[in-house]
């Protein structure tokens, strides 16, 4: 198998090559030149930036040059959606048809490509290898969805997120490690905002959304976590002195604030309380003065 800095004159098995002058291929800044040495004879060089888009494939080939010219780049760089995933040089040789990057890893969906030096110097492009099912396309860009939120429930995730201008739909990412790898749960989503109902509560989920227009999709979002569960509340029985029992469905959080305050007063204190006390489906807030409540506790319900 070729490695980085070998010439490849053809694509090994399980990929395929797009030559230089394909449409879907921008070299914004260069030139077409022709060469023998080169695949189908053709490349494009100079101080230039080069930009498509992949799709379907997990790997991809820079096919350039090794060339003895001190225009070429010791500083080239290749970006994947908007990341320095490899470095190059194109200096220190004469060879044609060259590997000059190879990434690998990716996931099979659209991402943009950009390669460019940080010197100003010259890049050349022979052609690029992807994986033999993948598709090449063109550079279509589409803004990043930005402020993703997420609120965690019961059995579910609420996501919502700032819409974005000519987007056409939105994907639903979802993983259960940080930085994914993430795994699309909807597809083309026409709103900015979605319930995710497959979560088991629990299970912390991560998540990042990307818009998508034309043959584009964006990058990834901000990522955000959440895990969902049930419902926690319990019952906190009051004792007041008259001897009767007053009841409360309260959340923990609730019943933590009610302890937090009795705990903090003496004997002598005249301050009362608020709790809201539920009957039926009307909710009615109730005042307990602290030096009438003789004890309390609290009872569990049943999750859900």
């Amino acid at each position: 198998m070729a490695t980085v800095g070998q010439q490849l004159t053809a694509p090994e098995t399980g990929w395929k090559r797009y030559d230089d002058t394909d449409s879907n291929i921008t070299c914004e800044g260069g030139s077409q030149g022709s060469k023998g040495a080169c695949y189908n004879g053709t490349f494009h060089e100079g101080p230039m930036v080069v930009r498509f888009c992949i799709k379907d494939t997990t790997r991809l080939r820079y096919i350039g040059c090794i060339g003895v010219s001190t225009l070429y780049t010791t500083k080239g760089i290749v970006k994947i959606d908007g990341v320095q995933v490899a470095s190059f040089i194109q200096i220190a040789g004469d060879k044609n048809q060259v590997i000059n990057a190879e990434i690998t890893g990716m996931t099979q969906s659209i991402h943009h490509v950009e390669i460019s030096c940080s010197d100003g110097k010259w890049i050349q492009i022979d052609a690029i290898d992807i994986d033999e099912n993948g598709v090449l396309l063109p550079y279509d860009t589409i803004s990043v969805p930005t402020n993703l939120l997420a609120t965690a429930g019961n059995s579910q995730m609420t996501l919502s997120w700032t819409a974005v201008a000519n987007a056409s739909g939105y994907n639903v990412k979802r993983s259960t490690t940080a930085d994914g790898p993430y795994t699309t749960i909807a597809s083309n989503v026409a709103t900015n905002n979605y319930t995710d109902t497959t979560a088991t509560n629990g299970t912390t989920y991560y998540y990042v959304v990307t818009a998508l227009g034309g043959t584009s999709e964006s990058v990834n979002s901000n990522e955000v976590s959440a895990t969902p569960g049930a419902p926690e509340n319990a019952l906190l029985r009051v004792t007041v002195i008259d001897s009767s029992d007053h009841d409360y469905q309260l959340s923990l959080s609730e019943i933590n604030s009610f302890i937090n305050w009795f705990m903090n007063h003496t004997n002598s204190d005249t301050a009362g309380y608020m709790l809201n006390k539920k009957v039926g489906t009307q909710v009615n807030k109730e005042y307990l003065a602290f030096d009438k409540i003789i004890s309390f506790e609290v009872i569990p319900l049943p999750a859900g």
